[in-house]
Parts: C-alpha cells; structure tokens; sequence
C-alpha cells in the first residue's frame, strides 16, 4: 500500500505504507521511496477541460435538481490511451451549475504501451461537496467514501490499484523554472 500526494515535491510525493499487509520497514521505505520518487513528474499541458468535448455532451438522464451527461474526449486525448472505451459522467447541479460527480467505467478492454499492459479494469465513483454560498474563497472538496479503482494486467501479472481518501490540497510551489 502506497500513498501519494500530489502537493508535495516530486522528492517526497509517494510514501510506502505497507507490504503484503505488514507495515514498511525503514530499509524497505527507503529504498521504494527512493526509486518512486526518483523520477520528475511528468508536466502536464493541458487542462482536463482541454481534453473532454463539452460541446458534445449528451445528457443522459434529467432529475429534478441535477443532470448527468456523458462526456467524449477530444481526439487528441487519444494519443495517450485508447479513450473511446472510457465511458465519463458528470453529474451537474442545475441550480448552482456546480459539479456534483464525477464516475467513469471501462467498457471493454484497453491496450497500451505495445499491448504489454491491458487495462482490464475502472470504476470511478467521486462525489463533490458543493460550495456553500457566497463562499467564493472555498474550494469543492471530494466526499468521504469516493473511490477510484483501476485493475491493470502487465506482462500477464494483474494489479489492482486503488484510491480513496480524496481531498484538495494546496499545490506544492516549485521553485524551478516552467513548472
């Protein structure tokens, strides 16, 4: 079990929890520690928004408060994975047109990296706390119980790996240039 933090330098991001249900020992920290941390985060170009088509949003069901649409991916999203199997729903407040959820599920299959690792696997389920209002300096937070699980196979070992615990932080101000 690992734990990542996004808010954190890329030297201190990852932290190993436990290992086949044991707690890490110091060298066994160290060392994974070490090599996960080891690599420079990837930057990323764009924004979230930049890669999902609003414009062709379809609603997918219209209850009295809220709306869920599903979303399609720009084409160029798919020149980092195979998207089209991804299905994406948002979930939107009418009334404050805030965010509610965000859920996203696999429907068959993905290949990736050459066809060595397959993505088998996804189940997103977040639920987003809504603003109170005329609190425009808070923040949307992530409800308790949201989840996220991705189920890889690589080189025919399967992996699962999941998330919760979800909260926002303050971005981690890196002093070097262009990041």
């Amino acid at each position: 079990m690992e734990r990542y933090d996004p808010s954190q330098p890329d030297s201190s991001r990852w932290r190993l929890l436990e290992i086949g249900g044991q707690p890490a020992t110091d060298q066994q920290s160290l060392k994974w520690e070490a090599r996960k941390n080891g690599r420079p985060r990837r930057k990323v170009d764009k924004s979230p928004s930049q890669l999902l088509d609003l414009d062709h949003a379809v609603l997918l069901r219209d209850f009295e408060q809220r709306a869920r649409y599903r979303i399609p991916f720009r084409p160029e999203a798919e020149r980092l994975l195979d998207i089209n199997q991804i299905d994406l729903v948002v979930t939107v407040d009418k009334q404050s047109d805030n965010i509610v959820g965000i859920g996203a599920a696999l429907r068959q299959p993905i290949h990736a990296l050459l066809g060595l690792v397959r993505i088998t696997e996804l189940d997103v389920n977040l639920h987003i706390s809504e603003v109170e209002e005329g609190n425009s300096e808070e923040y949307e937070n992530v409800d308790p119980g949201s989840t996220a699980r991705l189920t890889i196979s690589k080189l025919g070992n399967s992996m699962e790996y999941n998330w919760s615990e979800f909260k926002r932080v303050t971005p981690f101000a890196s002093s070097e240039p262009g990041r």
